[in-house]
């Protein structure tokens, strides 16, 4: 796995990512707006629950049954 080159943005992420889990993505934008995320990696990062970057593992897909 590729290290990420800058940390604070990381770990801003990591936390926006469980802010999303916990009490929505409103929540998680204001937050990472807070920060200076730009736009456009906050859209990405909250628009999408598979893989945010090449290098990270694919996501588990749910399958469901009716």
């Amino acid at each position: 796995m590729r290290l990420r080159e800058n940390t604070r943005l990381a770990i801003a992420i990591q936390h926006a990512i469980l802010i999303d889990a916990t009490v929505g993505a409103a929540h998680a934008w204001a937050y990472l707006s807070a920060l200076d995320v730009p736009q456009s990696t906050i859209l990405r990062v909250l628009s999408s629950t598979g893989r945010r970057r090449a290098s990270d593992p694919q996501a588990a897909r749910q399958v469901t049954t009716g």
